[in-house]
Order: C-alpha cells, then sequence, then structure tokens
C-alpha cells in the first residue's frame, strides 16, 4: 500500500490508484489452506499459454508497428 501511495504522489495519479486495486486480492489469499489444486492439466495448460501469448503479441506488434524495434 505504501507502494501505491508514494506511486499516486510522486509518479502517475492514475498508476497510484490502479495500484491500491491490488488490496482486493488479500480475503483471496487469506482463503488458501496451503493445499495443492487438483487439477493437474492446470499446469500444462499455463506451461503452454504463457508463451503462446507472448507469441501472439508480439506477431501483433509487428503488424501494427513493423519489424523494428521499439525503444522505451
Amino acid at each position: 500500500m505504501l507502494y501505491a501511495v508514494v506511486s499516486f504522489f510522486f509518479v502517475n495519479k492514475v498508476h497510484g490508484i490502479i495500484e491500491l486495486f491490488v488490496i482486493l486480492v488479500y480475503p483471496l489469499m487469506k482463503r488458501y489452506d496451503g493445499q495443492r489444486g487438483k487439477a493437474k492439466w492446470l499446469k500444462w495448460f499455463f506451461y503452454i499459454y504463457y508463451p503462446a501469448h507472448l507469441v501472439v503479441i508480439g506477431i501483433i506488434r509487428i503488424i501494427m508497428y513493423g519489424d523494428t524495434p521499439i525503444l522505451f
């Protein structure tokens, strides 16, 4: 929460407000009882999904901006 307050006042007001929504995760984390989930296939789904969605985002970037690197 301290990070959100510092972001709000010194970085960007919108970013600071969005960071405050992290507090909404706390009730879900409190309910966790330490047991692993029962869906074993879900692990493999995310092993495939994570790199696949980055490839899709990369293809969309190339279509929108061309093959030149975007430097921030």
